[in-house]
């Protein structure tokens, strides 16, 4: 059986260290450009979206007898509704915080 990894497109330990302070109360500057938060989302979504291409391909192979892994085309298919669940969730909240800065008197 596989290890299923249901945030394994959401690399945490990268997102967090865009924004850890160090020394001087200044961010850390990684090599990269930085990425804002709408890169962040935008890759996020197209992970979701990558998954869910992986899950159809699977399954399409076993309904076409390409593949006999059906625990494997079921764990695909599983993290790809937990992503999808997890981006919509995300979408909500984003929407819901929208809302709340907008109702703000200035």
């Amino acid at each position: 059986m596989s290890n299923v990894d249901p945030l394994g497109s959401v690399n945490l330990r990268e997102l967090l260290s865009r924004n850890t302070p160090v020394q001087g109360g200044q961010q850390q500057d990684s090599k990269d450009k930085k990425a804002d938060f709408g890169d962040t989302i935008s890759e996020f979504i197209d992970s979701v979206n990558d998954k869910a291409r992986e899950a159809g391909k699977k399954s399409m192979d076993i309904v076409q007898g390409k593949s006999d892994n059906i625990q494997e085309a079921m764990a695909a298919l599983e993290e790809s509704g937990l992503s999808f669940k997890l981006m919509v969730e995300i979408r909500n909240k984003l929407l819901e915080s929208y809302k709340e800065v907008e109702r703000m008197s200035v």
